[in-house]
């Protein structure tokens, strides 16, 4: 589901005076570009550069015992927190009975991914929400004549929840994890802050905060990580006023492997430090297991927030 596109921001003036009593004059405020798009990731190659726009920077090594197998770690920029890429999108408003006239793409242009947030059920294909704002765009009446880089990628590089390997781990230990999601955020600065007099475009789209955060329902097998959250370590009996934090990794893999290979593709989110909160109380109800509700966000850690995606796609150079 792709909902990106144009915002015309179109308002009634206010009432005035002396006229009647029915809306007077119409305005602009300007424009922007927003929304996004939901998707089923393919980690085979395309989907780096996504998460390269979320994060920001990226280190890739290949793997010392596999030279054709790259693990791509995206991360925060080390000289600028708060650095995220421009990006272009491009959308097409498919033809009305291949009438090719009726064609519309719409360009977009000077944009940051604001969120990414990845959806992990226990049952079915994992799906990831990009949220983009941008600065201007442009339609296009003649989309067929667009070239692209890449070609589409098949179904077996698409992450699926029930695959063996994958798994979520709250301080080293696995979580029996029934539903999770894990967001990423790029907060920006308020539009109409970003608006100058003179000027219907934003001047630009900055980033003021960065979080990673997660949601995660399990299921109850043993009071320890309860009463870490609460009394502050296995065996406390009382409550503690120490927020109880930890690491946080969570990784994700194919159904198939990869191409000559004998393990699948993989991405992995890791956050050295995270603040976990309990969401509502143990419930107890008939014909019904007991689940735990957790969030958390990430703290300032030396690895604040990474990505690690495993395919091989030997490096992400950002064009300049």
């Amino acid at each position: 589901m792709v909902d990106l596109a144009p915002v015309d921001d179109v308002r009634e003036g206010p009432p005035e005076i002396g006229g009647i009593a029915v809306p007077t004059f119409p305005y602009k405020a300007g424009l922007v570009v927003a929304g996004g798009a939901t998707l089923q990731p393919r980690l085979q190659s395309t989907f780096g550069w996504l998460l390269y726009g979320l994060l920001g920077s990226v280190t890739s090594a290949a793997d010392p015992y596999n030279l054709d197998v790259y693990d791509h770690a995206f991360k925060l920029s080390s000289s600028d927190s708060t650095y995220v890429p421009y990006m272009g999108f491009r959308k097409v408003v498919p033809r009305k009975d291949n009438d090719a006239d009726t064609d519309l793409g719409e360009r977009y242009e000077d944009c940051k991914i604001v969120g990414g947030s990845l959806v992990l059920p226990n049952d079915a294909p994992l799906t990831m929400r990009f949220d983009v704002v941008g600065r201007k765009y442009t339609f296009d009446p003649d989309p067929h004549l667009w070239t692209y880089a890449n070609t589409m990628e098949d179904w077996q590089s698409a992450p699926v929840a029930c695959q063996t390997g994958g798994y979520l781990k709250i301080d080293g230990s696995e979580l029996p994890v029934v539903s999770a999601q894990v967001g990423f955020q790029n907060v920006p600065l308020d539009m109409r802050t970003e608006r100058v007099y003179g000027d219907p475009y934003i001047e630009d789209v900055t980033i003021i905060q960065r979080r990673l955060m997660y949601d995660i329902t399990c299921k109850w097998q043993d009071p320890t990580l309860y009463r870490k959250v609460h009394a502050g370590g296995a065996t406390g009996t009382t409550w503690s006023g120490k927020p109880y934090t930890s690491s946080f990794e969570v990784k994700t893999v194919s159904s198939m492997d990869m191409p000559s290979e004998t393990e699948p593709y993989s991405l992995t989110v890791a956050a050295d430090s995270v603040m976990m909160t309990q969401q509502g109380g143990i419930q107890l109800a008939g014909n019904n297991a007991v689940m735990l509700r957790f969030t958390g966000v990430a703290l300032e850690a030396t690895n604040y927030a990474i990505f690690t995606l495993r395919n091989k796609t030997a490096s992400y150079v950002w064009p300049v």
